[in-house]
């Protein structure tokens, strides 16, 4: 398929171009919401250009919005595409400082950057279709923003759209258009959204051959996202926090719970005798937002027990929290709790103080006041003590053999990863996914002192298999076995390393 502008009078051509299958589909799609991914090079940003140019022709009057994250980026990219491929003939007027053209027709399109800030400028507009370039770095507010703004009435109904391209990543788009799911959860309407997913290869008569040559010197898995524009769960961020080995080793230990328990996951019982902890990251509980999650760990075995979220205001986690520890503890041995007590946290951690018998983790902090350390209930996180949660769970990783469980738990490491976000700490969740299950895990899986490699017990090996002796006398001030070999555990199961 050709398209092109042409001299009507000498029927001469301007400009022209030889559309692939995939650029040919993304100009001809009716859905409402079209999203071009494909690796560097694939021409996504021409068909946004033309596609607007189209648009802005198609409808007289109409009121088009061309963006990108920053205005340097926008300037040197998108707007430079567009000035490159519309003819002159076409625009009446551009005002420069207002980032405006106007078309004969009357039709204009406003370029603007769409950070964070821009979403609150963005409110008084009345679009008539929307353009966004390397979407994938755009705040998800900011593009639901957009969406409320389809309002022309010039334009006919059902032609009010928003497109958009993007690089494949794990971002809010891959949960938006290829799950179709909406930040909640709630499934989302299937015939509105399309995603034109296309190769670098595709469009490689428009590329310098030395180009192309260059970017299949890559590695695999480079040509796999920028090139061949794979856009699948197999990806992960170059910013992730766990290695990619360990995030795969996570992803293959999935199992089914055993059972539910007001909406509990559980996938071990409790046995008696074991130390478990109980990991709880709070949520202000409103219908948007991360979920409250509660993680259950047995320290001895180093695996998932049980793991709960929902969202639950910090009270009434407390209260699920506490009903769920009950499972996992009995008379002689108590569940430690260890809440993040940050922000809405203080809510939960006050509630949980409330109940008789509850063991909360303590922490030390340096008071610059009194200059001395002082015990404080629950965990506070900071980029610092955020590190060490994460340092401690690599190192479980790298030198023992964790247990996660929980599909929802070990998918989100996938998307976690490192970001400059002031409000995650140093490590947090990609744009549109979550971590809050994460969190609680790393929680649970919390202890101080050096993680030492050696043997495990086996996760099938109950309490009823170990067999101690408890016949100990005091030698300087120390406990030592009567029988130098009664402390070795007697070992009816196997061992695994």
């Amino acid at each position: 398929m050709k398209i092109g502008f042409y001299n009507q009078d000498s029927g001469d051509t301007i400009s022209e171009w030889n559309l692939n299958p995939s650029q040919e589909r993304f100009m001809a799609t009716p859905r409402k919401f079209v999203l071009f991914s494909g690796g560097v090079g694939c021409g996504k940003s021409l068909m946004l250009t033309l596609k607007g140019i189209e648009m802005a022709l198609k409808y007289p009057n109409n009121y088009i919005l061309m963006g990108r994250l920053t205005y340097p980026e926008l300037r040197d990219t998108l707007m430079k595409e567009f000035f490159t491929t519309c003819p002159e003939y076409l625009i009446k007027d551009y005002f420069k400082a207002e980032n405006r053209v106007v078309f004969h027709n009357k039709s204009e399109i406003i370029f603007r950057h769409l950070d964070k800030m821009a979403e609150a400028e963005i409110r008084s507009l009345n679009l008539g279709s929307f353009f966004i370039d390397q979407a994938e770095e755009i705040p998800y507010e900011v593009f639901m923003e957009l969406r409320r703004r389809l309002r022309r009435d010039v334009v006919a109904d059902g032609d009010r759209r928003g497109y958009l391209s993007c690089n494949p990543a794990l971002t809010w788009l891959y949960r938006e258009f290829k799950q179709l799911k909406d930040k909640d959860g709630i499934d989302l309407p299937k015939d509105e959204y399309e995603v034109i997913e296309a190769s670098t290869l595709e469009n490689e008569r428009n590329l310098p051959a030395e180009y192309v040559a260059d970017l299949l010197k890559h590695p695999e898995s480079f040509k796999k996202q920028y090139v061949y524009g794979v856009w699948d769960e197999s990806l992960l961020s170059d910013r992730v926090v766990f290695d990619r080995e360990y995030v795969f080793k996570i992803l293959d230990g999935v199992r089914k719970p055993i059972r539910e328990y007001e909406g509990l996951e559980i996938f071990k019982e409790y046995i008696s005798g074991h130390r478990y902890q109980i990991g709880i990251d709070a949520a202000e509980g409103g219908s948007s937002g991360d979920d409250a999650a509660i993680c259950i760990v047995d320290l001895d075995t180093e695996e998932e027990a049980a793991s709960w979220a929902g969202k639950l205001p910090p009270d009434v986690t407390a209260e699920k929290a506490v009903l769920f520890a009950n499972l996992y503890q009995d008379k002689k041995y108590r569940i430690m709790y260890v809440p993040e007590m940050n922000s809405v946290g203080l809510a939960l951690l006050n509630k949980l103080e409330q109940y008789e018998g509850v063991r909360i983790y303590r922490r030390e902090e340096f008071d610059k006041t009194t200059k001395m350390k002082l015990e404080k209930i629950g965990w506070r996180t900071t980029k610092q003590s955020k590190a060490l949660l994460i340092s401690r769970f690599r190192e479980l990783l790298r030198l023992r053999n964790p247990k996660v469980y929980s599909e929802k738990t070990a998918s989100q490491f996938k998307s976690f990863v490192y970001t400059d976000d002031a409000h995650k700490s140093g490590a947090g969740a990609e744009q549109g996914f979550h971590d809050d299950r994460i969190i609680a895990l790393l929680l649970a899986f919390w202890q101080r002192g050096e993680v030492k490699p050696g043997g495990v017990h086996s996760p099938t090996l109950s309490s009823k298999d170990i067999q101690t002796s408890l016949s100990f006398t005091m030698k300087n001030g120390k406990a030592r076995p009567k029988d130098k070999n009664a402390w070795k555990p007697v070992l009816t199961s196997g061992l695994r390393v």
